[in-house]
C-alpha cells in the first residue's frame, strides 16, 4: 500500500506552478523574497548542499545558461538547506 499524499507531494510540479512566498537569507544581513520578483519569471533551482560534485555540476551548468535565461527577463534562485557561510565560501 503506498502513501498517495506522500506521493503527491513527491511528483514534480508542472512549469508554470506559483511558488508560495517565501524569505530567505542570501548574505549574513540580507534575505530574497520571492515578492521581489512579482511579474517576472523565476527558476527556483533546488540543491542538495553546496559541495557536492553533483550540485556544483549543476550550478555551473546553470551558470552557464545564465545569458539566455536573461532573454526572457528570467532570475535565478538557486535553494538549498546549507547555510549562509556555506553558501558564501562555495560562491568563490
Amino acid at each position: 500500500m503506498t502513501n498517495t499524499t506522500a506521493d503527491a507531494r513527491a511528483a514534480p510540479l508542472p512549469p508554470g506552478t506559483k511558488a508560495p512566498e517565501f524569505r530567505l537569507p542570501s548574505t549574513p544581513d540580507q534575505t530574497v523574497s520571492l515578492a521581489e520578483f512579482r511579474g517576472q519569471p523565476v527558476i527556483l533551482a533546488f540543491y542538495p548542499e553546496d559541495w557536492s560534485p553533483v550540485c556544483s555540476d549543476q550550478m555551473a551548468l546553470y551558470q552557464e545558461l545564465l545569458p539566455e535565461f536573461r532573454k526572457f527577463n528570467a532570475e535565478l534562485l538557486g535553494i538549498s538547506v546549507d547555510g549562509i557561510w556555506s553558501h558564501l565560501a562555495f560562491a568563490r
